[in-house]
């Protein structure tokens, strides 16, 4: 609880102090505050500007308390501290001096230690950006539908209807060789879980991974496999290999979502226990 406050106001001190910078760049270089002088504006912001860097400074000394073997080995952490200290050296360099490439360098190195803070990837970014939108599409590719025209099939016909969902397994088939890959972190910090009675926050899905590396690879590789069967479905053309092969998609992703995304929602668990779908 404590750690979100400070994650929290970490955050929002950085929101500030982002603004501040971001307005005073745009007055360098001619895009913005034109009412008022560099000097004025500078003079004005300044005690907010302090405070929120200030603030953002402690609570980001005290996340770097409670992970900071993570943080050091990390080298975007290390590229994100360089660019800090490039920019700020540039803005002591710049006051007062109302040049555009001053505003321009200023936002570019600001721009640069944003990105560098996100650093690669996570888990949860491959899942949001690859995995959901691909299953979402697999899994809706075919289906049973009952409505008030009664009882029917959804199923790919033309070869292009069967091509996309080859297109989408393609893309399942690759995620679990990238969410295995040495060093990927589960979630990025700031990714803090919505529903945290329920779903573990980064942190702890990280310990999780981290007990036994050849169980996440082989409950990756059931993703895998279940993809290729999927494949091997479209290639034939046939439905009902392609539905169970979908099943098998299905237990896959949540039999890794039972391991380390919410091990404890026992109402989940008992679930998949009957359906055969944990590997415990």
């Amino acid at each position: 609880m404590l750690i979100g406050i400070v994650l929290t106001l970490h955050l929002a001190a950085l929101t500030v102090f982002g603004g501040i910078i971001l307005a005073t760049d745009l007055r360098i270089l001619g895009l913005g505050m034109r009412g008022y002088s560099l000097v004025e504006l500078r003079r004005s912001l300044r005690g907010l500007k302090l405070v929120s860097f200030a603030t953002a400074v402690v609570c980001g000394l005290i996340l770097f308390e409670t992970a900071a073997s993570e943080y050091t080995g990390n080298v975007w952490f290390w590229i994100k501290i360089a660019l800090i200290t490039v920019a700020l050296a540039n803005d002591e360099v710049a006051r007062g001096l109302p040049r555009p490439a001053a505003g321009a360098l200023s936002l570019l190195l600001w721009t640069a230690a944003a990105f560098a803070a996100r650093g690669p990837a996570t888990i949860k970014d491959i899942m949001h950006s690859m995995a959901d939108p691909a299953g979402d599409a697999v899994f809706a590719s075919i289906q049973e539908i009952a409505d008030a025209r009664g009882a029917h099939e959804k199923a790919p016909h033309t070869d292009a209807d069967w091509a996309e969902v080859r297109r989408h397994l393609e893309i399942l088939e690759r995620v679990p060789a990238l969410v295995t890959a040495p060093g990927r972190k589960a979630a990025h910090p700031v990714d803090r879980s919505r529903n945290p009675g329920v779903e573990e926050q980064p942190e702890s899905v990280q310990y999780l991974l981290g007990t036994g590396r050849s169980a996440l690879l082989r409950r990756a590789r059931r993703l895998h496999d279940a993809a290729e069967l999927a494949i091997q479905a479209v290639d034939a053309k046939d439905k009902d290999a392609l539905l169970r092969a979908i099943d098998g998609i299905d237990k896959a992703c949540e039999n890794c979502h039972l391991h380390y995304w919410y091990p404890n929602d026992k109402r989940a668990r008992q679930a998949a226990i009957e359906d055969h779908i944990t590997d415990e």
